[in-house]
């Protein structure tokens, strides 16, 4: 019966009908499944059943990722509590935070694994989510099991398996903006032994937000591609499972319109140099899974591949300033092999080896155009003759000024973890889980440029060429890192009733240092001013001052983090209503935040101080009526500062920027069975979903409210076959989804407007 339920979940995923599932009986198509819905919860490492883990969890079955419109990672903000994704900028930029931990650039604060296999880079979150068989968000640290930059958390997808569905599935959306998404798929067996997927996908919009400067869309996008999955269960003891996926994106990036601070007034798109993101991405895994009485070995091989190109228009203006062109490459390659316990025992352990290497070699070359020069550069030199009024004055003669930088930061690590877990301590539903982790990692930074600046000497109407006394500027920097840590977590749980218990954890969170590949601009250039003035060093008073080390401007260290958590869950009424309740509080040190460096010309990742992060969690789902669910989730974090002075002012008390005090969201699905009709189901569900006050800078000066959006969707079945309408902010709220600086300008890219379409799918 089990299976049959499972298969029936996957075909309602597959149809994209939002509660919708076969059974044998064709005339009665309609299941109501009670509230605590979970399908194939198995994990290769945890020691406790992920429905009574004793953390912070939301799991995320088919039914629940289809009626939530749930087509990529940020789509999950504010459905989880505490858990904000911005969606902004480019599929590059996947910021995202959990209980006030988070990044913008250079790292990452959560771990995502997509079927066991770690993503090492947050440039390749943003994909597209098809043949989801469930996602499971773990909320705080989580670096025992999982390691590196699991400090806020872990977000596990797992892909649909051949052998828990046949079929085919092929669906076409549309809507405004240009909205055209397809997607096709088919799951087969080849014999009692073997099986396939292969799926494939498109999806593309003509841009939500116009370029007042070009008359054109300033985002327009497009995204293609699929996955292949074989697998093998060679006997009951034995599973094989080899996937690849690919996608390629292009787009239109970096909407961004000037905001006026006194009138909070966001001016239209208007920039003259192209903006846009190009991605190659492909990812190959390799699950090789054994199982007796006794334990389960599982060795998970994982390969991952991505070339981007990011051209930007820094500036964001109509003015010709400064434009970046970054292109990455990345190869990374991580194995892990975990051996667990699965007798059923009181007692139960895990112990595991992980390795990595990522070898990412990235170019990040800035242009100063004509203003860049004359607004930017040449006033450096302009205040140097103010100073010395007798000194002839310096003309920087270049038209452009190309400035390269190319940076080579490969890393490895080896881990060793171990977690036990001993039920019925003592006394029976009491249970102890203790775990500990040996972390090892090793970064290194190459840095290599040239670039020459060309000045003269203006002395009334005498102009005196400057070039041919000084050498172009070469930089060739070379620096690594080495990181230790101990991740250790304890968790006490009391389980009283079967469906009712409480847990207490204590878990200490850890982000990675390392290095800043985004100020080569600003090295460079300090670099280049100290290196022409040297050569004129008997002409100018006083005594130069050396930049700093390249070493030293672009590392940064580790952020770590002491996370203390209370929390109980109860099916409070059997099969209607079920309930968690979330405290927390994080004592976070070293924290790391993203700030620009003094010229403008671009953002780092530094350390400021302390901060700590105190906050609650609940959840209600609920079986409201017959074919009426609704799920509430809601989040509220206060992350403040506790020790932060930049030098010019203390930040203490301050709330730590990017972090929303309020998730909420609240979710209806209805499902109404017609019998003997010529249709043969409708269904509808609706979702809203609010985030705010979230502080834009560390001054706490400017700020986006707390805000609400509403999602719904609406359709009818008939056989296989399904139509629905959907749509996606349907108040339209204007919200600002993101802020920053350049050069002082403050700048903000709005949220996505109203969105409405229609889909057909088809199941076979």
């Amino acid at each position: 019966m089990k299976q049959d339920w499972i298969m029936a979940l996957l075909l309602a995923a597959g149809t994209q009908a939002a509660g919708a599932a076969e059974e044998v009986n064709p005339n009665d198509t309609i299941r109501t499944y009670n509230i605590d819905e979970v399908v194939l919860t198995s994990s290769t490492k945890e020691t406790n059943d992920l429905r009574t883990l004793p953390a912070a969890v939301s799991v995320l079955s088919p039914l629940q990722i289809a009626g939530r419109q749930i087509d990529e990672l940020k789509d999950l903000s504010s459905f989880v509590p505490n858990l904000y994704i911005p969606d902004y900028g480019a599929k590059l930029t996947s910021a995202v935070y959990i209980r006030g931990i988070g990044a913008r650039s250079s790292g990452q604060s959560i771990g995502m694994y997509v079927d066991n296999v770690p993503y090492l880079d947050k440039s390749t979150f943003d994909f597209e989510l098809t043949d989801i068989q469930r996602i499971e968000v773990l909320r705080g640290p989580q670096g025992t099991l999982y390691g590196r930059n699991a400090m806020g958390g872990i977000v596990n997808i797992y892909t649909i398996s051949p052998f828990d569905f046949q079929g085919k599935k092929v669906s076409v959306s549309a809507g405004n903006y240009g909205q055209v998404k397809v997607k096709a798929s088919h799951y087969g067996v080849i014999n009692e032994k073997f099986g396939f997927t292969a799926g494939v996908y498109y999806d593309r919009n003509s841009g939500f937000f116009e370029n007042e400067y070009t008359g054109e869309k300033a985002d327009e996008q497009q995204s293609v591609g699929g996955r292949i999955r074989l697998e093998g269960r060679l006997n009951p003891n034995l599973r094989l499972a080899y996937t690849f996926s690919g996608d390629y994106t292009d787009q239109g990036a970096f909407p961004y319109g000037l905001y006026d601070r006194e009138t909070g007034v966001i001016a239209p798109v208007s920039i003259n140099d192209p903006s846009s993101y190009k991605r190659t991405m492909l990812s190959n895994s390799f699950l090789v899974e054994y199982k007796n009485d006794l334990f389960q070995l599982s060795s998970t091989t994982g390969y991952q591949y991505l070339d981007d190109d990011m051209r930007m228009d820094q500036d964001f203006s109509p003015k010709s300033i400064f434009t970046l062109n970054q292109t990455q490459r990345q190869h990374a390659v991580s194995q892990e092999i975990a051996l667990k316990s699965v007798k059923e025992q009181n007692y139960h352990w895990s112990v595991g080896v992980y390795g990595f290497y990522n070898s990412l070699h990235t170019e990040g070359p800035v242009t100063f155009k004509e203003d860049g020069i004359q607004e930017i550069l040449q006033p450096v030199f302009d205040q140097i003759k103010e100073n010395n009024p007798r000194m002839p004055s310096l003309v920087i003669t270049d038209e452009e000024l190309y400035i390269p930088g190319t940076f080579d930061t490969p890393s490895f690590g080896l881990a060793l973890f171990h977690q036990s877990t001993y039920n019925n301590l003592f006394i029976e539903g009491l249970s102890l889980t203790a775990g500990v982790r040996l972390d090892y990692e090793k970064q290194k930074l190459s840095y290599n440029s040239e670039a020459k600046m060309n000045l003269s000497a203006v002395m009334g109407n005498m102009e005196i060429p400057l070039g041919n006394m000084y050498e172009a500027t070469v930089m060739d920097a070379h620096a690594s890192q080495d990181f230790w840590q101990v991740l250790p977590k304890v968790s006490l749980k009391y389980q009283c009733h079967p469906s009712t218990y409480t847990y207490v954890s204590v878990a200490k969170g850890y982000k990675t240092g390392g290095y800043n590949v985004q100020m080569s601009a600003d090295v460079m250039q300090a670099q280049m001013q100290y290196d022409m003035m040297s050569a004129f060093q008997s002409m100018i008073p006083g005594e130069l001052q050396e930049p700093t080390p390249v070493d030293e401007v672009a590392s940064y260290k580790p952020e770590q983090s002491w996370n203390y958590e209370l929390g109980i869950r109860s099916e409070l009424v059997d099969g209607r209503l079920h309930a968690e309740l979330t405290a927390f509080y994080m004592d976070i040190n070293d924290l790391q935040l993203t700030k620009f460096v003094n010229s403008g010309n671009g953002r780092i990742l530094t350390n400021a101080g302390k901060a700590r992060s105190t906050g609650v969690e609940a959840s209600l789902r609920a079986l409201l009526a017959t074919g009426l669910t609704a799920d509430f989730n809601y989040g509220f974090t206060h992350a403040t500062f506790r020790d932060y002075d930049n030098g010019q002012q203390d930040f203490s008390g301050n709330y730590v920027p990017y972090t929303p005090r309020h998730t909420a969201s609240l979710g209806l699905q209805y499902n109404l069975p017609l019998r003997d009709k010529w249709l043969d189901q409708f269904y509808a569900s609706a979702q809203l979903n609010g985030a705010g006050k979230i502080f834009w800078t560390e001054y706490n000066d400017i700020a986006q409210d707390f805000y609400l959006t509403l999602n719904a969707r609406v359709g009818v079945r008939k056989d296989k076959i399904n139509l629905s309408l959907w749509s996606r902010n349907l108040t339209n709220t204007d919200y600002a989804a993101f802020y920053f600086e350049s050069f002082g300008n403050p700048f903000i890219q709005k949220g996505k407007p109203l969105q409405v379409g229609v889909e057909v799918s088809l199941t076979l």
